[in-house]
């Protein structure tokens, strides 16, 4: 193979895992602003519910919340859900719940449920890889 040859794979080939990555992180940045815009609406439902009594969903077509009764076991502590939270972000991988105490608890649907606080940063490689 040429020399000529060499660099152009090399370059095409550098351009093609370049391009993966950047991907790749993007779809890690589209699921952290789901959890952020999850648990805004889930302290808005929260304000709306202590205000007025119930939940009101805003016409956004991102995203949907509703009251919970949910009843989720984390680490032998047990949290009753009071709000749930979808965001299209979250590609139908699970749900944001927020519990009377204001914690927010991401209920994975296929794995076991885990507390989001507020420093929670999705990470880079998840679990299933």
């Amino acid at each position: 193979m040429r020399t000529s040859t060499k660099w152009a794979v090399g370059v095409i080939l550098t351009f093609f895992i370049g391009l993966f990555v950047v991907c790749y992180l993007y779809a890690v940045s589209l699921r952290y602003a789901g959890i952020i815009m999850a648990r805004n609406s889930l302290k808005q439902a929260k304000k709306d519910y202590d205000e007025h009594g119930y939940v009101t969903n805003y016409g956004a077509s991102s995203h949907q919340v509703w009251l919970s009764s949910n009843i989720v076991m984390i680490g032998g502590t047990q949290y009753q859900c009071f709000f749930t939270a979808r965001d299209e972000r979250f590609y139908d991988e699970g749900v944001l719940a927020m519990t009377t105490n204001q914690v927010l608890i991401w209920l994975d649907a296929r794995r076991q449920p885990k507390i989001i606080d507020d420093n929670y940063r999705p990470p880079i490689f998840p679990p299933r890889f």
